[in-house]
């Protein structure tokens, strides 16, 4: 098995990588519009850890690079985010902003992009943004084992073949143990 591949399959992917093994969770070109448009606006990736928020954001960032994206964690130093002159920002792990902060953020920036594990319609209120939320709740066994197997492929030392595919009985099993915890997956 372990010359089958060039890297664990199941580890982090580098974000080159991720137009091979991503399957939106929601139409990526009507969200570009949505964002592109001069309406103000918040759109929220709202989920528990390890649904995917971050991939998606990444994925869809990757489609708008001219815009910056901020990967916030709890030392992080906020004031080159809310300085910074873009008028549309992504977010990742929104919640690491303080709410005065957040507020902020939502009045100075036309659109915000962010993930979150709880929403942030009050602070959107008050930042008098419109929020767009999507969720990442649930799992579908053909949505995993395209993901899973797209992994292997990308992974794979040479050629793949039928039985090297997870199948959806396979996937079935993860989804019992796991229940949509694509990261614990």
């Amino acid at each position: 098995m372990k010359d089958k591949f060039q890297f664990n399959p199941f580890s982090g992917v580098f974000e080159d990588d991720l137009d091979a093994i991503i399957v939106p969770s929601f139409d990526i070109n009507k969200m570009i519009l949505k964002i592109k448009e001069p309406k103000p606006k918040a759109i929220e990736f709202l989920g528990k850890q390890g649904r995917g928020k971050t991939t998606h954001l990444t994925y869809l960032h990757q489609k708008l690079s001219e815009y910056p994206i901020y990967y916030l964690h709890k030392s992080s130093n906020v004031s080159s985010l809310l300085n910074d002159t873009s008028e549309t920002v992504f977010v990742d792990s929104i919640h690491h902003l303080n709410l005065r902060d957040r507020i902020q953020l939502f009045k100075t920036k036309r659109t915000v992009i962010y993930t979150t594990h709880w929403t942030r319609k009050l602070e959107g209120y008050l930042g008098q943004k419109k929020i767009y939320t999507v969720k990442f709740k649930g799992i579908n066994t053909k949505v995993l084992s395209s993901v899973i197997n797209q992994r292997l492929i990308l992974a794979a030392n040479g050629e793949f073949t039928d039985q090297d595919r997870f199948t959806d009985e396979q996937t079935n099993r993860l989804i019992k143990k796991f229940g949509d915890d694509y990261r614990g997956i």
